[in-house]
């Protein structure tokens, strides 16, 4: 059996829709350590200024205006699958969309993303999968984080995962099952110290790198309740913004500093958590996978490497897989949704019960 499905993907740092025209192999049924897959194609389609300025007011709108703007995203999306699609003489049967995330609060029984699917469908004319999260929330889970899913059914060979976009999460093989979880914000804070220097990102960790680590302000960050608390656990794009970012941005400090500083505290959060892990997690001989945008940040990991334990090994793998993983991960929830197979799990998201997150239209 073969299943060709785009996954997209908008994250927090807005710098556009990230498609992945994926394949899976299997013969019946997918299967763990059983399903063969590969990223065939991958872009990256650039917001537009008026897209980014939209998405940036979507938590202050009118329930109408984002009502509107959820249709407005999901006409725009489906146009530029289609246009993927017709450009690559791709041949696709399924699209399966995370959206934007504009609220995540399970505590309060949601998360919302837009980018509407119906209209998403009829604009490409293909059948999708949307809305991955609120199955697993009405089932009492955190609805995240969703990129475990992936590491456990894709990259069955490794025991630790680090995924580091906006925000940084972790999964691992313990003893007692899988376990994953948000750790600390992380590229959405760097790339807005960055927009103050007129950048999208620090490249490389190049800027943070010649800062120094500010240890009034670490202890500021160190000191918020949320890094106390035990996993399962989910962190919002808003609550980055208002706990992190914004006390960052109003700190009295240099950019760079400010970066360094953003650069420890991420290294250190991270490293901790998987030190943590490391007595209960399978194995002998410990490998992290390390995807995301943030595995690109050499001084990033470097600062890693310096406080994570010596017996794991820290996996950079190729750029496709990098980049692309996460709109990959939602490829791979539309295939499990598709066959009615579990795609969150309870020892990640704290629910109740496995659940089949999506919606197709």
């Amino acid at each position: 059996m073969q299943i060709n499905i785009i996954g997209l993907m908008s994250g927090s740092s807005l710098d556009g829709l990230d498609m992945a025209y994926c394949r899976f192999e299997f013969e019946e049924r997918p299967q763990k350590d059983q399903i063969q897959w590969a990223i065939l194609d991958a872009t990256t389609i650039p917001y537009p200024d008026e897209w980014q300025q939209r998405l940036r007011k979507t938590t202050s709108m009118s329930a109408v205006d984002l009502a509107e703007t959820d249709a407005a995203l999901g006409k725009w999306m489906g146009q530029q699958v289609k246009d993927f699609v017709n450009k690559k003489h791709l041949n696709v049967d399924l699209v399966a969309s995370h959206g934007h995330t504009v609220f995540h609060f399970p505590e309060k029984g949601f998360s919302f993303q837009i980018g509407n699917g119906h209209h998403l469908a009829e604009k490409c004319h293909l059948p999708v999968i949307y809305d991955f999260r609120m199955a697993d929330i009405a089932a009492g889970g955190q609805g995240a984080p969703l990129a475990p899913v992936a590491d456990e059914w894709l990259f069955p060979t490794y025991d630790f995962f680090l995924n580091v976009g906006g925000i940084a999460n972790i999964a691992c093989h313990t003893q007692d099952g899988f376990v994953g979880y948000d750790v600390i914000g992380a590229n959405q804070i760097l790339d807005a110290l960055a927009g103050k220097m007129g950048l999208h990102f620090d490249e490389g960790g190049q800027i943070a790198a010649k800062g120094t680590v500010n240890p009034e302000l670490a202890s500021i960050i160190q000191n918020i309740d949320f890094f106390r608390q035990p996993y399962p656990k989910s962190l919002d794009n808003q609550w980055v913004i208002h706990n992190m970012i914004a006390p960052i941005l109003a700190f009295d400090d240099n950019i760079p500093n400010k970066m360094a500083t953003t650069v420890e505290l991420i290294a250190q959060f991270v490293a901790k958590e998987i030190n943590q892990l490391l007595p209960i997690a399978q194995g002998n001989q410990h490998q992290l996978l390390v995807t995301g945008g943030g595995a690109h940040n050499t001084f990033l990991m470097q600062r890693l490497r310096e406080y994570t334990d010596s017996k794991i090994e820290i996996i950079i793998p190729d750029s496709q897989i990098i980049n692309n993983k996460e709109s990959l991960l939602m490829a791979l929830l539309g295939l499990l949704n598709l066959y009615d197979i579990p795609n969150s799990s309870p020892s990640v998201t704290g629910a109740s019960r496995n659940t089949v997150g999506g919606t197709m239209v």
